[in-house]
């Protein structure tokens, strides 16, 4: 996955050995950033020396477009795609990332762009913030999400957010939109809240389905 290989791939350029997967799974279920994971990593190994040029490193594979293709789909997401499009219901993909060309060639790559009705990314709202900060991405997902049903002229009731984080949650929240947690093995569960949740895209589909026939 995309997250393990910024890890792996910094730390091979560095002559060290990087963080499990197990390690840095625990660690992002607890809401921790690249830098305090690799901070306690590098403090335990011996070289706290080498924090600056990992954080480099990274930020170099992560802007660089090839490191798309340690991202993969999960499965049944064209069925998916292909009934919405289909069914001629609207799929706009928002992200806060701040790198929109690369989110826009993975697209490309998996040959995937053309369900998408649009796209909204930070860009587009007039404004760049930085989106490691919480607080931050929860304006940049609710700013997304109130433009979105400004520019397409969407009843917010209409509206199904399918999210993976509690940013996610808040700002559909904030706006009284339907939404749905997409739960996987890497991030934290949020299992203790009161939510629809998902594990895989065939329960997604029976979610949009149900949404369709209100």
């Amino acid at each position: 996955m995309l997250d393990f290989k910024a890890f792996e791939i910094p730390c091979k350029n560095l002559g060290i050995h990087p963080p499990s997967l197990k390690m840095i799974s625990s660690s992002r279920k607890k809401g921790l950033l690249a830098r305090d994971i690799m901070q306690k990593h590098l403090k335990k190994i011996g070289k706290s020396n080498l924090l600056s040029d990992f954080l480099s490193k990274r930020d170099t594979f992560l802007s660089d477009s090839k490191s798309m293709y340690h991202l993969q789909l999960k499965k049944h997401v064209i069925p998916i795609l292909s009934l919405l499009k289909r069914k001629k219901i609207k799929c706009i993909l928002c992200s806060a990332r701040k790198n929109k060309q690369m989110v826009k060639s993975f697209l490309k790559y998996n040959k995937i762009d053309s369900y998408f009705f649009t796209t909204y990314f930070m860009h587009d709202l007039g404004f760049v913030i930085d989106n490691i900060v919480r607080s931050n991405r929860v304006l940049i997902k609710t700013s997304l999400l109130k433009q979105i049903i400004k520019d397409e002229h969407i009843d917010p009731q209409r509206v199904l957010y399918v999210g993976n984080s509690s940013e996610d949650l808040e700002a559909a929240t904030l706006l009284k939109i339907h939404f749905v947690y997409v739960e996987n093995d890497y991030l934290n569960k949020e299992s203790d809240l009161d939510i629809t949740r998902i594990s895989n895209m065939i329960d997604l589909k029976q979610q949009i389905q149900l949404l369709v026939l209100k």
